[in-house]
């Protein structure tokens, strides 16, 4: 009994696996579509780029799916995967980065905030529930991110003497 039980999660979790790059595919189209028509990069390094960010979502894909300890949102993994094979340690480090820069990283974020919007419209029941006091967390918080970025940035730049 406990077998069948362990293998329909397996098939279960398997399944949501593949769901999920789907979804990423979907993505990298857009994203690669969106890098074609306005930057107009030259499609093997978009092509490198691409294959090496996939990998990269992919493995985190995995994690998030096979690590139950400690239960990390998918963009945790991401950036955990990320952060960990571009240290300066990193044996790939290098590649890694140098196949990225055919990236603009502003493109990258029109799709994902598309998707981002297509999740919080399916939730709408769940924003209405938590009143207006959300919308005012909201704002206390994207003008303190804005406002500490500046003045972190204000400083750095002030140490550096560029301004």
């Amino acid at each position: 009994m406990a077998n069948t039980a362990q293998a329909e999660e397996k098939v279960s979790t398997l399944e949501n696996i593949i769901e999920q790059i789907k979804i990423v595919i979907v993505v990298y189209g857009i994203i690669a579509v969106i890098h074609l028509v306005s930057v107009r990069s030259n499609l093997m390094e978009l092509g490198k780029a691409t294959l090496v960010s996939f990998v990269l979502v992919v493995l985190s894909i995995l994690l998030k799916n096979f690590v139950k300890k400690p239960n990390l949102p998918g963009f945790a993994w991401s950036t955990l995967v990320a952060f960990a094979l571009t240290l300066p340690i990193s044996p790939v480090a290098d590649f890694i980065i140098n196949a990225l820069q055919a990236y603009s990283f502003g493109l990258v974020g029109i799709p994902l905030l598309a998707f981002a919007g297509i999740a919080v419209g399916e939730q709408l029941e769940v924003f209405k529930k938590l009143s207006w006091k959300i919308v005012l967390i909201s704002f206390v918080v994207m003008a303190s991110t804005y406002f500490g970025s500046a003045l972190i940035s204000n400083i750095v730049l002030a140490l550096n003497g560029m301004i």
